[in-house]
C-alpha cells in the first residue's frame, strides 16, 4: 500500500490534485519530517507558502479543525450533505 501522506503532498506539489489540505498529528512523531521539510524550503524545492497553506502538523484537534475549516469547507464552500438513516437490513444501528 503505497504511503499516503506523501501521495498526497507529491499530487499537490505536482499540480494533479489542487488544495487539498493535508494535517498529520503529532509534532514529536513527525519531527524528522519538518527537518526534513525545513532543509526542502531551504533548498527551495518546496515553497514555504505553498505548505503553510496546505500542510499543518500539529497536536491540536481545534487547530486541525480549524485548517480544515479554512482550506476545504469555507474555500470551496462545503455544505453538509443529506443524512441517511440507517439501515437495520444492512446491519447498521
Amino acid at each position: 500500500m503505497p504511503d499516503l501522506k506523501k501521495t498526497a503532498l507529491t499530487l499537490i506539489q505536482t499540480g494533479k490534485i489542487q488544495e487539498f489540505p493535508v494535517v498529520l498529528f503529532g509534532k514529536e512523531y513527525w519531527k524528522n519530517l519538518i527537518e526534513l521539510i525545513q532543509d526542502m524550503i531551504s533548498y527551495q524545492t518546496v515553497s514555504e507558502g505553498e505548505l503553510k497553506e496546505y500542510l499543518l502538523i500539529t497536536d491540536s484537534i481545534d487547530e486541525a479543525m480549524e485548517h480544515i475549516q479554512k482550506h476545504a469547507i469555507h474555500k470551496f464552500k462545503l455544505k453538509e450533505g443529506k443524512k441517511f438513516k440507517p439501515m437495520s437490513l444492512l446491519g447498521e444501528r
